[in-house]
This record gives C-alpha cells, sequence and structure tokens, in this order.
C-alpha cells in the first residue's frame, strides 16, 4: 500500500463528502492571496477590452454603412463612388442595367464601387463628335475619380469614429474610453486606405469580370502582351470606358421623335447561333434591358443536328418572351421538333402567323448540312431548292395578302438571303441570318423589299460550328439587331446594331439608325393637264433615283462607332 494515501489529508486536499481532490486540481500552495487578486483583475481588464473592442467595432461598422456616397462628374456620366469595408478587394463599377464590371485591383480589405447614376445625353453627343474630346476625358477622368474616392476615405473615417465613439461611450459611460475607440477607428480606416493605395494594380485592368449583360461579351485586351501598363495608358482606357457607357444610354435615349415604348413593338432578331449557350443568356439580359416583345430567329441554332445538340435548345423554353423560329441550313427536323415543344416558342415553315401584333411568314432552309455531300456536288445543287422555297412562301405570301387585304404580311423570314427573287417585291421586309455578317439593303433591287441580314448571334466564324469566343488573336462578335415597329402602321421605324465584343472595357457596342420618312405618291385628279414644259409627277426623280444602292444617302443616327458591316461573308 502507498504510503501518501495513508497521510491525513488537509482540508484543500478534500471534498465536500471528504474524498481527495486530484493532485492537479488541487491549488498551489505557494499562490497567495494577493497573486490570486492580481489574477482576476487581469481576467477583469481582459474582459473589458474585448467588449469594448466588440462594441466599437459593431458601432464603427454601423456608421460605415451610413456613409453617403460621394457623387463626381466624369465627362458626360454622373457617377457616385462609395468605398466599403469587404473581404473581396475589388474596384467594381456598376452601370445598371446593363450590369457589372469588377477587377481584383488592390489586396485591402476594402471594396470601392462606383455606379453611373445618369448620363447628360447631350455632353455624350459633344464628346463623341468633338476632337477634343477625348483628350479631355483622359485629362480630367482619372483625377475625378481620384479626389471622390479620397473624399468618400474621409467620410468613411469620420463616420466610423463617430460609430465606434458613440456606441462605447453610450455602453460604458467612460468618456476616454470613448475618444480611444474613435481614434482606434480612425486609424484602422486610415491605414486600410492606405494599403489601397499602395497596392492598387494598373495592370488589373486587362483582367476584368463582367456580370449581366457585360457577361456575355468577349473581352479583348488591346495591352501588349508582357507590356507594364503605365499610368497614361490607365487613363487612356478609363477614358475610353467612359466613352463606351456613354454610348450605351445614348442610343437608349435616341428613340425616333415622336414615339416612345408604349408605341413600339421591339422585335429582337438573331440568327447563327451555332450551339453558343452564351447567345440565350445575351437574349434574356437584353430582354431585361429593352423589354422586348417577340425574339425572331432565322436559323443555324445547331451545328450538325445530333440529340446532344438538341439538348441545348430546351433553354428556349425558360425564355419569358414568345420565341419563332425558322430553321436554317444546319439544323435538321429533329432541332425543329425539339423548339416547337418550347411552350413559347413558334416554328414557322411556309406558312403566317400572328406574334406581337405582327404578321410573320416564314419558310425552313430545305438543305440539311449533316446530309449534304459537298464534294460530289450535293450542296451547289441545293441552291435549286433555295429558289424554290423563296417562290414558295412568296406564292403563300402573295395568296395570303389576296385574303386579308387589310391586314397583309409585315415580316418573312428566310434563312439564306442570296437567293432573294422568290420574295422581291411581295413583302416589306425581309429578316434572314447564314452568312455570319451584318447586312442592310434598303428596296433590294429597286423591288420595294427591305431585307435586313444579321451577323451570327453566337460568334460563329466557320461552317459547321460555333468556334471559340476567340479564333487566335482576332475577336468574335456576337450579334444581333433590335428591330423597332410603330403599332399602328405596324412598319420598321429604326433598328440598333448591338455587337458583343471587340475593344474596350465595355465590350458591348450599340448603333442606331432610322428608317427613311415614307413619301406619300402625289394623286394626280381625273382630267388635270399637266402645263407645257413641265416634267409630269409621275416622271420626276426622286434625289438618289437612278444611283447604285451604296451611292444613296439614307437618314441614320449612329450612336457608336462600329466597323462598317461587310457585303461579303462565311455562308454557314
Amino acid at each position: 500500500m502507498n504510503a501518501d494515501e495513508d497521510r491525513p489529508r488537509s482540508a484543500s486536499e478534500l471534498d465536500e463528502d471528504g474524498h481527495a481532490v486530484p493532485a492537479e486540481e488541487q491549488p498551489d500552495p505557494e499562490e497567495s492571496p494577493i497573486r490570486r487578486r492580481r489574477l482576476r483583475r487581469r481576467r477583469a481588464r481582459l474582459l473589458h477590452v474585448t467588449t469594448t473592442a466588440v462594441v466599437a467595432v459593431l458601432g464603427g461598422i454601423v456608421g460605415l454603412l451610413l456613409v453617403p456616397a460621394t457623387t463626381v462628374e466624369v465627362g458626360p456620366l454622373t457617377a457616385s463612388v462609395h468605398l466599403r469595408p469587404s473581404l473581396s478587394s475589388q474596384t467594381v463599377i456598376l452601370l445598371p442595367p446593363v450590369g457589372e464590371v469588377a477587377f481584383d485591383s488592390h489586396t485591402a480589405p476594402v471594396r470601392i464601387e462606383a455606379r453611373v447614376k445618369a448620363v447628360d445625353v447631350e455632353k455624350a453627343e459633344a464628346l463623341f463628335y468633338a476632337d477634343s474630346g477625348f483628350t479631355e476625358l483622359q485629362q480630367s477622368a482619372p483625377e475625378a475619380i481620384t479626389a471622390a474616392a479620397a473624399k468618400n476615405a474621409a467620410l468613411n473615417a469620420l463616420f466610423a469614429a463617430a460609430g465606434a465613439g458613440l456606441a462605447v461611450g453610450l455602453t460604458f459611460r467612460r468618456v476616454r474610453r470613448a475618444l480611444v475607440a474613435g481614434g482606434s477607428a480612425v486609424a484602422v480606416v486610415g491605414a486600410s486606405v492606405a494599403a489601397t493605395s499602395v497596392t492598387f494594380s494598373p495592370e488589373s485592368l486587362s483582367q476584368p469580370k463582367f456580370e449581366g449583360l457585360l457577361s456575355q461579351a468577349a473581352y479583348i485586351a488591346d495591352l501588349g502582351q508582357g507590356k507594364v501598363i503605365d499610368y497614361q495608358s490607365y487613363r487612356d482606357t478609363l477614358a475610353e470606358f467612359v466613352g463606351q457607357v456613354s454610348a450605351l444610354y445614348i442610343a437608349a435615349d435616341s428613340l425616333p421623335v415622336g414615339l416612345d415604348q408604349e408605341n413600339l413593338i421591339t422585335v429582337l432578331h438573331v440568327s447563327d447561333i451555332h450551339d453558343n449557350p452564351q447567345a440565350y443568356d445575351v437574349i434574356e439580359q437584353l430582354h431585361t434591358q429593352f423589354a422586348i416583345d417577340v425574339v425572331i430567329d432565322t436559323g443555324d441554332i445547331v451545328s450538325w443536328g445530333t440529340p446532344l445538340e438538341n439538348e441545348l435548345l430546351h433553354s428556349i423554353g425558360s425564355l419569358d418572351v414568345p420565341y419563332v423560329y425558322v430553321s436554317g441550313n444546319h439544323d435538321g427536323a429533329a432541332a425543329a421538333a425539339t423548339i416547337e415543344s418550347q411552350p413559347n416558342a413558334t416554328v414557322v415553315d411556309n406558312e403566317v402567323v400572328e406574334v406581337a401584333g405582327l404578321r410573320i411568314a416564314g419558310i425552313g432552309d430545305p438543305r440539311f448540312a449533316a446530309d449534304d455531300d459537298s464534294d460530289a456536288g450535293g450542296w451547289r445543287e441545293g441552291d435549286e431548292a433555295v429558289i424554290a422555297s423563296a417562290f414558295q412562301l412568296g406564292d403563300t405570301i402573295t395568296a395570303y395578302d389576296g385574303e386579308h387585304p387589310a391586314e397583309p404580311v409585315d415580316i418573312a423570314l428566310f434563312h439564306d438571303p442570296t437567293k432573294p427573287e422568290g420574295l422581291l417585291g411581295r413583302a416589306p421586309l425581309v429578316l434572314s441570318g447564314h452568312m455570319h455578317t451584318s447586312k442592310v439593303e434598303l428596296d433590294r433591287d429597286d423591288s420595294g423589299t427591305d431585307w435586313l441580314t444579321v451577323g451570327s448571334t453566337g460568334g460563329a466564324l466557320a461552317s459547321g460550328g460555333v468556334s471559340p469566343v476567340l479564333q487566335g488573336d482576332d475577336p468574335l462578335d456576337l450579334t444581333a439587331r433590335m428591330l423597332y415597329f410603330d403599332k399602328n402602321t405596324r412598319r420598321l421605324v429604326a433598328y440598333d446594331d448591338i455587337v458583343m465584343g471587340g475593344l474596350g472595357l465595355v465590350s458591348v457596342s450599340i448603333q442606331r439608325s432610322q428608317m427613311p420618312d415614307e413619301v406619300p405618291e402625289l394623286e394626280i385628279p381625273e382630267g388635270a393637264e399637266t402645263p407645257e414644259g413641265t416634267i409630269p409627277p409621275e416622271q420626276e426623280v426622286e434625289p438618289g433615283e437612278g444611283l447604285p444602292d451604296e451611292d444613296r444617302v439614307t437618314p441614320t443616327d449612329p450612336v457608336s462607332p462600329l466597323p462598317d458591316p461587310s457585303d461579303g461573308g462565311q455562308e454557314g
């Protein structure tokens, strides 16, 4: 038996029931009462410091949340700048309703947020058409935004100090603690702002993150590979950014005179998606921005008509807008059937339908690329079938108009614009795709038919499928066209060419064009005599008549500089 177990126990070595207390739980006999009191004081002081810090932090956060944004004028833009505490160190530019652009620009726990609140359209137009506009932006934009950010940083420090000081003062009723809390808040905010300034990286401008409509646009960094971005490059990029944002808002503000959204039918024309799922995101975002009444798709929505490709077409059913479609030469019957099964879709094939107040005629392309033996001439032999389809649809339109003289066809849909003869003069407007480049032919071949071809909404470059967003070093544009029809006359009054891709931080550009005004024909009463030596009214020549189509001048209202669409293109 252990001798230690038999020795008498002191009171400190026994618990309430008289049992021995383990040695590790017994108090240190060398610890004096004074030492124990000091330990209790230290614990109490630590608790006070911790609770004070927690209250100060909560008060400072409340103060920061109350900081108002700082308004700044950047060229034609009115923006608000806000610095917020955040675990994501980013600079974010909000462009309602287009989306946002974010940059990982620094390493401090601060989010720099700039929101475009308004655009002075007159100033924006002056910027585009003045020779010195871009230079002025280069000089003024960085200083304006930096000054606004510095002012908002000072407000952050002031509000954080006030919030922390008031919270501590009201909680503990100690003026000294309140002053220390407020001073500490100022120090923390100042250190964060300083860290943001020191670690800010202009190189981050070459790696933006897009959301909203901008997330569907290809971004092309026009800065040389491995090139060090200096301050002048930053100024140039910022000025270009402001200019392109202005273009978006100019377009939204420049509807034809005398018409507003309530008097218009808005149609989104897409084509040649070629399996690119981004196209459906683009459609959804454009619908959010422009309140589209109907989407018209002129074919080649897939590339080979395989079951896997056709599964992608179920995305159409999730779009909250009517979808009218004619098949292209890459689609096949299975693709058309899948689209027809979507609740919001209408497949048009040699018939006339009415959607969103417009009477639309259309016919599918008779060819199917997967079945064509191009090497043996099968593809070219299909041209005869395309020509026959155009005449077949033309006959359908003529028959419909004869039965409905007061309500004739407004739009014809035909995938391939290279064989137009059967439709010229039989429809006021024809929409096509197939070429992967956009083109507008007013009064095509003097027939009275306007023919509008849109480029690839999927960014397709070559026949046989969609290419990557970048092909080598060249950007591939995703294109679409917004068409505005007068509700009363159901005639096209304006259209927007929308291009997603190209240069600049905002890789979405819009060009607005207005249709020429229609001049009513002069009616001559029966029996009226024509004065000798004058030209009878029916023989008068309108300005531009007799000139080639390319030499005619039609009223347009360009908004942002875009490359002129070429007459050629890669057939798909």
